[in-house]
């Protein structure tokens, strides 16, 4: 299954050199929960700045908490999108690999923020709270409507009960829009 969905993921991603998307909503519209300085950068410790943009697609995410100070990870099944991520210059992610993130989830309390965007498998949900680290900050968005395949859809509040062990900071569902997608946001800690 996982060369059949990395194959696909190939497929889309195979325009390299492509102008980066801008960050998801949830995490720009977020950027107060950042654990940033008075800089409005990353604190300076190394161990508060860790970042995960999961599922990264072509890491817009990734490259928008790294222009703030964070040491960030980027995973993604498509090795295709990776190689594009590691042609760009200069570099600015701390870390970018091929990674099936439902057969190698993150391990525990390894990230201060975890990003993920447009990627749902609901059985992961609780080792993205588990790779969490006291205090951090999942971001996450992704479809309520607009899509063909409903296995991708969350439910109404779906987010909510699949990190009910967060502490929710924001949330927001929109109706569909004009073209009849809408993303639900959810901005959650882990607690202390």
């Amino acid at each position: 299954m996982s060369e059949e969905i990395a194959s696909k993921w190939n497929s889309r991603y195979s325009y390299p050199g492509e102008p980066l998307p801008a960050p998801a909503r949830v995490l720009s519209g977020g950027i107060r929960w950042l654990p940033l300085g008075e800089d409005g950068r990353a604190k300076v410790s190394r161990n508060s700045r860790l970042a995960l943009d999961l599922a990264c697609g072509r890491a817009a995410n990734g490259h928008w908490l790294a222009q703030r100070g964070f040491l960030v990870s980027a995973w993604d099944i498509s090795e295709t999108v990776v190689s594009d991520i590691l042609s760009r210059r200069p570099p600015l992610l701390h870390e970018v690999a091929v990674r099936d993130v439902i057969e190698n989830p993150p391990v525990p309390c390894s990230f201060n923020v975890i990003v993920v965007s447009r990627f749902l498998h609901r059985a992961l949900c609780p080792a993205i709270v588990d790779a969490l680290k006291p205090g951090g900050v999942l971001f996450y968005q992704t479809f309520t409507h607009g899509l063909t395949n409903g296995d991708y859809l969350l439910d109404a509040n779906e987010l909510l009960s699949l990190f009910s062990e967060l502490q929710v900071l924001e949330y927001h569902e929109p109706l569909p829009d004009e073209s009849g997608k809408a993303e639900a946001r959810l901005i959650a800690r882990k607690r202390s």
